[in-house]
């Protein structure tokens, strides 16, 4: 930031050189009162920007303000760049874009702002790109999770079965996938679903069953949601006669499937 920053005010005095800190950092006080104040050094989670001393090569002349920004702050808004921008950058990125946003005040219409990413995203699969890391260190607002980070680590493809599959063949399969419901298909398309509650009610009331088709005995369909769909409004749909929602995104074109305990686990975690 020093030596881009020199260039640039070489070029046109006029441009303002802002730089993003994190709290845990000394960098904003110093800048600010000159005071090198111990008391703002702690541990933060942000990588790349910040520090507990003075590096020599700093020249805060150049630099004309440091605005602070959190480690959540951070680590959310490094998940949205990639998710409405389709840019795959780092966390100190999303950092720097948090940080203008807050200095929003400082600008007028006519300025261009320009941001520098200095990171890429694949240093964080394990941590901002990690819906389990994040809701541990609550960064995701459980109020505002969606459908999308409930199977955002869902692998591999719905599992069906056709409803010219015998009973007890399902019953096989939903064993060896350790599932408890499946949507039943006809000719690719969802016709209906299936329980082990409503297996074992079946054949216990009538054992021959097991070697009937399942589309004999299967339930309704499961209820479609889209991917943006809140976690509130998919606990409302799931029922004891509706043990689970299909979740559609259209923009893979692919679906999946959330049951209770998925809601559950991401509400606990």
């Amino acid at each position: 930031i020093t030596g881009t920053g020199r260039y640039l005010k070489e070029q046109n005095p006029n441009i303002k050189i802002m730089g993003i800190d994190t709290y845990g950092s000394i960098f904003k006080k110093y800048k600010e009162t000159g005071i090198f104040d111990k008391n703002e050094i702690y541990p933060y989670v942000t990588e790349g920007i910040g520090e507990d001393f003075l590096p020599q090569n700093v020249d805060f002349n150049i630099i004309d303000l440091f605005e602070k920004v959190t480690d959540k702050d951070a680590a959310v808004m490094t998940r949205r760049i990639v998710q409405e921008e389709g840019i795959w950058v780092g966390n100190s990125s999303g950092a720097a874009i948090q940080g203008i946003l807050q200095l929003g005040h400082h600008f007028t219409k006519d300025d261009v702002v320009v941001v520098v990413f200095v990171d890429h995203g694949i240093r964080y699969t394990g941590k901002m790109f990690n819906n389990e890391w994040m809701m541990k260190m609550g960064y995701l607002d459980k109020s505002g999770i969606t459908a999308a980070d409930l199977v955002g680590n869902k692998q591999g493809n719905l599992i069906t079965v056709e409803g010219t599959t015998t009973v007890g063949a399902v019953a096989m399969m939903m064993q060896e996938h350790n599932f408890s419901q499946m949507p039943v298909t006809e000719d690719g398309r969802i016709v209906g679903a299936i329980s082990e509650s409503k297996i074992m009610q079946a054949v216990v009331a009538d054992p021959a069953l097991k070697n009937a088709a399942v589309k004999e005995i299967m339930q309704n369909a499961f209820p479609f949601a889209d991917i943006s769909t809140p976690v509130d409004a998919l606990s409302k749909m799931i029922t004891h006669e509706t043990p689970a929602v299909l979740v559609k995104d259209f923009k893979v074109d692919k679906t999946y499937i959330i049951t209770r305990y998925d809601i559950i686990n991401a509400l606990t975690a």
